[in-house]
């Protein structure tokens, strides 16, 4: 199952659209489909513009809205997607990040999200040039370039990297905050974990927006931040429990030797697969030490 995260503002908003956004999953999502896919959308309590319950009941796929106060209005989104993240469907495998100026743009791209199996995964329409950064990411000028390096995207996200990072990176540009990750993650294990799908949305608007003032000191936007750099302790902090949880599985249970291969392949799964070899090596050369401890 995919869940489609966003917050949306109608009021004072020209940008927004969502019955652009919900019309066009109906037009792109099939019947056999529309059980595996969801809508959970936060708006401000403020909003009088915002739709009545009436205007989502007409859709054939699970919406859910919850509204409380703006906060920080657009500074504030990482924290309205961590709690709608919390309330998805438990059988949800993906979250799709995005926001009520986007759309869909062609069919059968839910099927072709949950055919993948990877336990990890990010999936964009650009696979962005992220081994160009190693060793220099922290720098202002390639800051500039890489938050930018993946184009107007709308993310679409392993639930489980989630859980294993806990949050959306301390500020509320989630896009920027995947690379940040990304870059880091090769930077310090060699590992991508980001794929590419065809294009299947568009955006209209929403440009220009994340230079507007915050107390949040470790926001990072195309044209500013992070101004604090503990932000990139904590990515790599981030990024070293992805690689932990890639390397050992995500169970709580050791895997046990009577495992079935179903777990097996999980596991391997959990990793691209050119990493394999490279994976048993560790795991002899561990029980190799400590058989000789």
């Amino acid at each position: 199952m995919i869940s489609v995260l966003f917050c949306s503002r109608v009021k004072d908003n020209p940008d927004s659209n969502l019955a652009r956004l919900l019309d066009s999953a109906v037009a792109n999502v099939s019947a056999e489909e529309r059980d595996k896919i969801e809508f959970l959308i936060k708006y401000d309590d403020d909003d009088d513009a915002r739709p009545p319950d009436e205007f989502f009941a007409k859709y054939p796929f699970s919406i859910r809205t919850f509204v409380w106060s703006r906060g920080e209005g657009r500074h504030s989104l990482h924290h309205a997607q961590e709690y709608l993240f919390a309330q998805r469907d438990p059988r949800s495998r993906f979250c799709l990040m995005t926001a009520d100026d986007f759309y869909f743009s062609r069919p059968n791209f839910v099927s072709e999200i949950l055919n993948v199996k990877d336990e990890f995964c990010i999936i964009g329409q650009i696979r962005p040039p992220i081994e160009s950064y190693a060793g220099v990411y922290e720098n202002e000028e390639a800051i500039r370039r890489w938050v930018l390096s993946f184009g107007a995207l709308s993310p679409v996200i392993s639930a489980r990297l989630i859980e294993v990072c806990q949050n959306f990176g301390w500020q509320s540009n989630v896009d920027s905050w995947l690379m940040g990750l990304s870059v880091v993650l090769y930077d310090l294990y060699k590992i991508i974990i980001w794929q590419t799908m065809p294009t299947f949305y568009e955006r209209s608007g929403g440009w220009g927006l994340g230079d507007t003032p915050t107390y949040n000191n470790m926001e990072l936007t195309g044209q500013k931040g992070p101004y604090n750099k503990y932000w990139f302790e904590l990515l790599r902090r981030q990024a070293r429990n992805l690689y932990l949880n890639m390397e050992y599985g995500t169970d709580f249970n050791k895997l046990a030797p009577s495992a079935t291969p179903a777990k097996l392949w999980k596991k391997v799964r959990s990793q691209p697969l050119q990493r394999l070899p490279l994976r048993v090596c560790r795991r002899l050369w561990r029980g190799l030490r400590t058989a000789l401890a």
